[in-house]
């Protein structure tokens, strides 16, 4: 019988050196490959955007509590004047939210004080304000970037002279999500 070379020894060696290698390194590689890190619960969100809870074309601020569960909303915009006689200016929204369960994509319901529609009128034309409630979806991505779209109705108070006083509201926003660390 022949004896093994040295070539035919060294490759024996090498092989079962990198199959011991591959073994110990396998059950590395999978630890470090862990699950990711949960996301953390939201902070902040500053959204840009248009609907009656942002002051109609505006932003809006959104603090949230209870593990991110609930929120307070303040919304600053302007209303343009798209007619000759519409009426034009600063608008305010204020409100609150409560969240479905989840941190990055969630419904909400929310209950606020918006402008809920305008009259033209060569003479004098009005702005309404009025309680407003909507359903919507809340897109908060793990960077920040977030989404915003809803739909409701609202009242408009001091509307009596007027016949619809209950009015379709429309919600869409783009902006940022500041989460806990």
């Amino acid at each position: 019988m022949a004896r093994p070379t040295f070539v035919s020894r060294f490759r024996q060696s090498l092989t079962r050196t990198l199959i011991l290698t591959a073994a110990l390194a396998g059950p590395a590689r999978a630890a470090t490959q862990t699950a990711p890190v949960p996301i953390s619960e939201p902070l902040v969100t500053v959204t840009a955007g248009l609907g009656n809870a942002m002051g109609w074309l505006g932003v809006q601020a959104e603090r949230y509590f209870v593990h991110g569960r609930v929120s307070a909303f303040g919304g600053l915009g302007y209303t343009p004047s798209v007619d000759v006689y519409d009426p034009e200016g600063i608008t305010l929204a204020a409100g609150v939210r409560g969240y479905t369960a989840g941190l990055k994509h969630r419904g909400f319901a929310e209950a606020s004080a918006c402008q809920v529609g305008i009259v033209s009128d060569p003479e004098r034309p009005r702005r309404f304000y009025g309680p407003c409630g909507q359903l919507g979806y809340q897109f908060a991505s793990r960077g920040g970037f977030t989404f915003l779209a809803s739909l409701g109705v609202g009242y408009a108070l001091g509307a009596e002279s007027y016949q619809n006083r209950t009015l379709g509201l429309l919600g869409f926003g783009l902006g940022y999500t500041w989460r806990e660390r």
